[in-house]
């Protein structure tokens, strides 16, 4: 299913290039082209999960927020008040997660990066306007340590690269054709129970 979704997403890039190039661009679409930029906004992160292989293996259950960061680059094409396109995404920060265990000692998942691959559709309101939603297929890399009492030496260290769904929706207002700024609700759901909420202000340029 998440492999499907990917190629699909992929395939569909093609399919919005070659339409495009088919349909001449009128004055009102504003949400038409090659787009760059960036995203910054609150991201509140859980889990609840066990974690690490036998004889090491812990619950961690945790929740933590803060600030997100990252870029993007993707392709929409509009049909009159319709847009369908396809968006690519990378954030290079993440969430420390922690739990201390019973007995002593504790566990972390300290997030490194997270990417994602999506498509989206909406319908502008009126021209400038934009409402979407997203659906998509995400990764998200990060390391799992298990530390004795009173040792900040891990005592066990997993290294995995989590993958899941992504949805949301937003709004997008064009400033002109080239440039615009969205605000935007996602929700990840990665392996087990480590999900994410998000909120994103992004500025996009078009070319």
């Amino acid at each position: 299913m998440k492999k499907t979704l990917m190629i699909s997403t992929i395939a569909a890039f093609g399919v919005l290039t070659g339409a495009s190039a088919a349909h001449a661009q009128s004055d009102d679409e504003n949400f038409e082209g090659v787009k760059v930029g960036v995203q910054a906004g609150w991201e509140r992160r859980k889990i609840d999960d066990n974690l690490l292989p036998a004889p090491n293996s812990a619950r961690l259950n945790d929740r933590s927020s803060g600030i997100s960061y990252g870029g993007f680059a993707g392709y929409d094409a509009q049909f009159d008040e319709f847009v369908l396109g396809v968006e690519a995404d990378f954030s290079p920060n993440g969430k420390t997660l922690s739990s201390t265990l019973p007995g002593g000692g504790s566990i972390e998942l300290d997030s490194k990066w997270a990417a994602s691959v999506s498509a989206r559709a909406g319908i502008a309101i009126v021209p400038r306007l934009l409402a979407y939603g997203r659906v998509g297929y995400g990764l998200n890399r990060y390391t799992v340590r298990r530390f004795a009492a009173g040792n900040d030496t891990a005592v066990a260290t997993d290294k995995v690269t989590g993958n899941g769904m992504l949805y949301g929706g937003g709004l997008e207002y064009a400033i002109n054709r080239n440039a615009s700024f969205r605000v935007e609700y996602r929700r990840n759901d990665n392996e087990g129970s480590l999900a994410s909420n998000q909120v994103l202000g992004g500025l996009t340029l078009r070319f």
